[in-house]
């Protein structure tokens, strides 16, 4: 059974359940908009699992991460062992969100960055990119 669904298909349903046949395409395309914004995210995650490593860190973003760095060490300096128990495990932690939050932004410019060249594609700029 195919899970796509064509304009022909969904104009039958329409007329089958009398919906009207603005509102049946209305959905039926929103369902189509949400089926791929979930391939898009798996192709994304896929993407940066593949290539994470390789996205380019920003100046301004290694400058802030050395200033973390220098005072992460600095408090630890002074802690006692529970302190500094506690201190890894916020730390862990607040990587692990670093991390989940990065991916989330990463998924959603991939997929703002699919809609931006469909769009391109339709409105006849296509034959200005390479490819």
């Amino acid at each position: 059974m195919s899970t796509m669904v064509t304009a022909y298909k969904i104009a039958e349903i329409a007329k089958s359940h009398r919906v009207s046949l603005d509102y049946a395409l209305e959905f039926g395309a929103a369902c189509y908009d949400a089926g791929m914004v979930e391939v898009l995210k798996g192709v994304a995650i896929e993407v940066l699992a593949r290539e994470g490593s390789n996205i380019v860190t920003s100046k301004y973003t290694k400058e802030k991460r050395s200033i973390i760095e220098k005072k992460y060490k600095a408090l630890k300096n002074v802690l006692n062992e529970e302190e500094k128990q506690l201190l890894e495990d916020f730390n862990d932690e607040f990587h692990d969100l670093v991390y989940a939050e990065a991916e989330n932004y990463f998924i959603e410019g991939f997929i703002q960055g699919y809609r931006y060249l469909k769009l391109l594609s339709y409105s006849g700029y296509a034959d200005y990119m390479e490819g």
